[in-house]
């Protein structure tokens, strides 16, 4: 098995069917499974029957994206697990072009890579960035709400590029690596996960990659959503104050959580 796509699902049904309809022509011929976690979505009696041939893991309750990766990867047998969230959109040979980067750089410490992620309009979407810092999560804030979803930086539209972090939406890493890494940090519910595990590859000498020969669209990031939902608000305040108090400062992390307390950021 040459490829384990992973993909976690909760109550997303059109955008995960969309998602699996563009697995086969980005495949191409390479041999692939497609597991599926669910977090406890309602009414998926008529999506598991019509993929019978997705492994599907159903939670009964929401687990967090990524302790339902890690139960993915669990039951995966390929040698590159591939990532990809539901609201994604593969284009033609995109894991084709994944898998030929991975057998390019078999000889070197290669940790996650990253894909081209396209907002539904065809423009570039952020998908990958710098070490995250309370400098840098300032510097976003004072930006205008439309720059603040095309902010980190530019990077060229073809070969590859040695990054810091790239986003769990469509991300692949060798399985060995994976587990040599335990997998993804359960204990961030939503959000900055993927940053965590970069860092961590980075700190056994793994390097993070982005690249863009590999595109998907990523229909509903949360970024161009026009309001986000309190909750999901919270998540991500309490999963960015995790990054900060496991991977910066302890001036840093005191510093956000006051400014997150006060609700300025």
């Amino acid at each position: 098995m040459e490829l384990s796509i992973l993909i976690v699902h909760h109550d997303a049904h059109e955008y995960l069917q969309s998602c699996l309809r563009s697995i086969p022509q980005a495949a191409a011929e390479l041999a692939h499974e497609i597991i599926v976690t669910d977090n406890a979505s309602p009414d998926m009696d008529a999506l598991v029957r019509n993929f019978p041939r997705i492994t599907w893991l159903m939670n009964k309750e929401n687990v967090g994206w990524g302790a339902a990766i890690n139960q993915a990867a669990a039951k995966s047998h390929g040698d590159i697990l591939v990532l990809l969230n539901p609201d994604c959109e593969l284009l033609s040979n995109s894991l084709k072009k994944i898998h030929a980067f991975f057998n390019e750089k078999k000889d070197q410490l290669l940790g996650p890579v990253g894909g081209k992620l396209l907002f539904s309009d065809g423009s570039t979407q952020p998908s990958c960035g710098p070490r995250p810092s309370l400098v840098s999560m300032l510097w976003r804030r004072l930006l205008l709400p439309p720059m603040r979803r095309k902010y980190y930086f530019c990077l060229p539209e073809s070969g590859a590029s040695r990054v810091d972090w790239v986003t769990g939406a469509f991300l692949a890493i060798r399985r060995r690596v994976f587990e040599e890494l335990g997998g993804f940090d359960d204990r961030f519910f939503l959000y900055y996960e993927d940053t965590d595990l970069c860092i961590r590859a980075r700190q056994k000498g793994y390097s993070a990659y982005y690249w863009p020969e590999a595109a998907a669209y990523h229909h509903h990031p949360h970024a161009v959503r026009p309001q986000l939902d309190p909750r999901l608000q919270r998540i991500i305040q309490d999963s960015r104050l995790r990054y900060f108090q496991k991977h910066r400062p302890s001036w840093e992390a005191w510093t956000l959580q006051r400014l997150q307390h006060l609700e300025k950021i």
